[in-house]
């Protein structure tokens, strides 16, 4: 097997070789052992134990987010500048992109790691179901940089315009047809009012047909994941009050995000109490 380059010579596996990819900036960048123990290991023992030497020779870093009780929670990993030439280096990627040195803020890293809570769910779900996932473009794919974000106009409010920057976007093929869907990860911060705008740029990015050019996907779905019932019941009736395009949201909470539950019957939409499935 290929020896990583570091004063710690290692041995590197595949899954090892795996999850380097997995925590570079072009797959999901922050990742807890519990989340990688869903993809890659048995248990979230066995993964911290590998972590652990991977971490020792360099090739990943470890973060902590605090808390106000002064208690660190699961440290967090991600790919190091060394781990990004390695990783390179074994597998033929081209280094430039797969590893940052820039520190997150606390709020980047929890949202980024709600939304690798959900797809690393996915991902591990559809291996025991009749769906495969055919693609996954991460929010990093939507910003901007320096261009402006992409903007639809509002359609209340004569020459304003609404940024659509999704969390995340996602194909599945399911009995021979493919849907495509829209990640929103709320984290129960933002206001009811900005949800509102959040949510009527989908609704007129669909109207006007420009999502075929900005997603590339003939039609879409919105998922809409947030932390209470309360609050996922106050995003419902923003979303009734709007009464364009009901169908498109379904709501779930995160506590109900893992592989066992997230294709099931945890979504509700807007108007009725029916939870459906992602395989509907």
């Amino acid at each position: 097997m290929p020896q990583a380059t570091s004063d710690k010579p290692i041995t590197l596996s595949e899954t090892d070789l795996d999850v380097l990819h997995a925590l570079s900036l072009k797959v999901y960048r922050f990742l807890t052992c519990r989340q990688l123990a869903m993809l890659y290991f048995p248990s979230e023992e066995t993964c911290g134990k590998r972590m652990d030497e991977l971490r020792e020779v360099g090739l990943v870093a470890c973060l902590f987010i605090p808390t106000t009780d002064g208690e660190r929670q699961a440290p967090v990993y991600t790919l190091t500048q060394p781990g990004a030439r390695e990783l390179a280096r074994l597998t033929g990627l081209s280094p430039l992109g797969l590893a940052s040195a820039r520190k997150p803020s606390y709020l980047f890293l929890e949202h980024s790691l709600r939304i690798s809570d959900f797809m690393c769910s996915l991902e591990a779900a559809v291996r025991s179901s009749r769906a495969r996932l055919l693609a996954w473009k991460s929010e990093r794919e939507f910003r901007p940089g320096r261009r402006r974000a992409f903007r639809v106009p509002h359609p209340f409010e004569y020459g304003q315009k609404i940024p659509v920057i999704p969390d995340g976007l996602f194909s599945l093929a399911i009995d021979g047809r493919v849907e495509h869907f829209v990640l929103e990860a709320d984290r129960g911060t933002m206001s009811l009012f900005a949800m509102k705008k959040k949510m009527l740029g989908y609704i007129q990015l669909y109207r006007r047909g420009l999502h075929k050019s900005f997603f590339g996907v003939p039609h879409f779905r919105v998922l809409l994941v947030t932390t209470t019932p309360f609050r996922r019941d106050k995003l419902r009736g923003v979303l009734r009050d709007i009464s364009y395009c009901p169908n498109m949201f379904l709501f779930a909470l995160w506590w109900d995000i893992h592989p066992r539950k997230v294709l099931g019957s945890i979504w509700l939409k807007c108007r009725d109490q029916v939870r459906h499935s992602l395989l509907e």
